[in-house]
């Protein structure tokens, strides 16, 4: 059984760009850590939203910057998931240590 030629064609593993995608939440990480260290108190949840705005900011370039139509709100979701879910889990784990 063949597919019909108007079928959609299944995404490659190449769609995703890992490394862009690992990529944007090491940068999430970086700036999470750098919030959680060296702010404290309320000041530090304003500095986590600049964070989580910054870190999506650097995940839409990353994700532009393939030049790849197909899944692209897809990546662009999961990479901004997973970098606000890096910065969540960093202060968390700031909160708990402090």
């Amino acid at each position: 059984m063949t597919a019909p030629d108007d079928a959609p064609e299944m995404p490659t593993a190449h769609s995703w760009h890992l490394p862009r995608l690992f990529a944007a939440w090491a940068v999430a990480a970086v700036i999470g850590v750098l919030v959680t260290v060296f702010f404290s108190g309320d000041e530090r949840f304003a500095w986590l939203a600049f964070a989580i705005g910054l870190s999506t900011l650097v995940t839409f370039g990353l994700q532009l910057g393939t030049a790849q139509r197909e899944g692209f709100i897809t990546r662009l979701a999961f990479s901004v998931a997973g970098s606000v879910l890096v910065i969540a889990v960093i202060d968390v784990i700031g909160l708990l240590l402090s």
